[in-house]
């Protein structure tokens, strides 16, 4: 007599991705690739616009997002944003040009689970997509790298001592943290499932039991606490050049605190020559890479400029348009060394 088995185990469930990639020809062509793959089940192909209604109504693991669309330049991170907030369960993979640095840190800032260079085989998109489903990181080295480098140079309550720590409640840290990387009221809100009413109240409380009165002073008691200990703690030129240095090689690497640091050391002097040029780089780089640091740093670049060559400032803003290979966004350089100056504004 023949005898017929069953099988008792469940078959792994298709993993369901909507993909929005920067034009629907993309999306339709990453969808079908997909498709040929057992492993997955594309329920939608979408625009920007359609996204976070599409992730609603249609059951989802994974959304694919391009970091730009034809449309708008990081309308992609914007996209994520919302839907890492409204839908937390959907795992987001953003689909770049390539890792950039500022690019890779901004997809993980906007609640990417992992980052896809267009440039890397297709054949490892899958297992790329399978890995998030499974709640894991994708990341190569270089974005790895990219992100350990932002860790290390983001401001931590950990760094002004334990008995002031002591006195934040743990909400009151994880407010204070998130404001000092530049997100807003309401981005840190989202982020918490706070009301922007709570979070100000919150910054209210941190900013009392801290002894700061806004922003920028608790920016620099997180950020450079341990920095200026060790500063003041030495006493040779040799020992404060070092000290500068470490804060060099920071910004260097993209560190917007640093930036300001380094930019304010030669805008005040402080255990160093007055320097306007390098002091003027910084600051621009601080503004353009920090919406909470823009206008304080502003202000400083208004003042120098009032001071400075007309050639000084052109040749500053070339240097740094050229940075990295990229414009930077704020204003053209031409539009800023004709810019007049009112000190009488500033000083209002």
């Amino acid at each position: 007599m023949s005898r017929v088995v069953v099988s008792t185990d469940n078959p792994t469930p298709p993993i369901r991705v909507l993909i929005a990639e920067r034009n629907r020809m993309s999306s339709q062509l990453l969808a079908e690739s997909l498709q040929r793959d057992s492993r997955f089940r594309v329920v939608g192909v979408s625009t920007a616009a359609e996204l976070l209604l599409m992730a609603t109504t249609r059951k989802t693991d994974v959304a694919v997002i391009s970091a730009d669309f034809a449309s708008a330049a990081k309308k992609g991170l914007q996209v994520a944003r919302a839907l890492n907030a409204g839908q937390p369960n959907v795992r987001i993979v953003i689909l770049l040009d390539a890792p950039t640095r500022e690019s890779v840190i901004a997809s993980f800032h906007s609640g990417a689970r992992a980052v896809f260079c267009r440039t890397e085989p297709l054949c490892e998109f899958g297992t790329c997509v399978e890995s998030v489903s499974r709640g894991e990181i994708w990341a190569k080295s270089i974005e790895t790298d990219y992100l350990l480098g932002a860790v290390r140079t983001s401001p931590s309550c950990d760094s002004i001592g334990s008995d002031k720590v002591r006195m934040l409640s743990n909400r009151e840290i994880e407010v204070a943290e998130h404001a000092v990387q530049g997100q807003t009221n309401r981005q840190i809100a989202e982020q918490l499932r706070l009301s922007e009413h709570t979070v100000k109240n919150y910054l209210f409380r941190v900013f009392e039991k801290l002894g700061v009165s806004n922003r920028m002073e608790l920016l620099f008691l997180l950020s450079s606490h341990n920095k200026n200990e060790v500063c003041h703690a030495v006493g040779d030129t040799a020992g404060r050049a070092n000290c500068l240095e470490v804060c060099l090689k920071a910004a260097e690497e993209g560190s917007v605190t640093d930036q300001f640091i380094v930019g304010l050391t030669y805008f005040e002097g402080r255990g160093v020559e007055k320097n306007e040029h390098s002091a003027y780089y910084w600051l621009r780089m601080a503004e353009e890479n920090s919406s909470e640091l823009r206008d304080h740093s502003r202000t400083l670049i208004l003042e120098m400029k009032a001071k400075m060559k007309s050639e000084d400032i052109q040749a500053l803003e070339r240097s740094l348009m050229t940075r990295n290979g990229r414009v930077l966004a704020s204003k053209r350089s031409a539009h800023l060394v004709n810019e007049s100056v009112d000190l009488h504004k500033l000083a209002g």
